[in-house]
């Protein structure tokens, strides 16, 4: 995805759509034979990410694991993609929030979180997470994983398993009923 890399390292609002033509190798007609506006290409990378994002994770962790385990593995999931694909990163942590990704878009990213939302509902019917709102807590571990992902991202010289491993004992220690 050149066209990705480009929007990421010159910054969304400031590449015109032939920039991003050139990037990938086309003309402007065709970029807008399937997106009619920069925003919707934006939306549509969006998706993209957020689709590998949990697919990638998914992809990682056993079915019978246990709640605990799958917890953990969802959230290490979740920070190894982001620190192995750092535009995708930051393209996401720039936009999430932005009026440019639409209601329907964050919809649909949502949508594909939906076998997390259901393990923190089978661990907060089991007694083993505490049983905050769905959204608040979600909101909590995705702070984290963004914060962490920051500081590594910032930081090459420090010892990543051993931070990893804190991290995931903090997290699953806020977290745990």
């Amino acid at each position: 995805m050149a066209a990705m890399k480009l929007l990421v390292e010159r910054g969304i609002q400031a590449t015109p759509m032939s920039a991003i033509a050139k990037a990938a190798g086309t003309g402007m007609g065709t970029i807008y034979n399937y997106f009619a506006t920069k925003e919707d290409l934006i939306n549509a990378i969006y998706l993209h990410i957020k689709t590998s994002e949990i697919n990638q994770t998914l992809k990682n962790i056993p079915a019978d694991a246990s709640v605990k385990s799958k917890f953990l593995g969802y959230y290490t999931s979740f920070v190894t993609f982001y620190l192995k694909f750092p535009e995708s990163f930051t393209f996401i942590d720039q936009m999430q929030n932005s009026p440019v990704i639409k209601e329907e878009t964050k919809i649909i990213g949502k949508n594909a979180l939906l076998p997390v939302y259901e393990l923190i509902i089978k661990g907060q019917q089991d007694g083993i997470i505490k049983k905050y709102e769905i959204e608040s807590m979600l909101n909590f571990l995705g702070g984290t994983i963004t914060t962490f992902v920051r500081w590594r991202l910032g930081n090459n010289n420090i010892d990543a398993e051993n931070q990893l491993e804190q991290q995931l004992k903090m997290v699953w220690d806020a977290v745990k009923d």
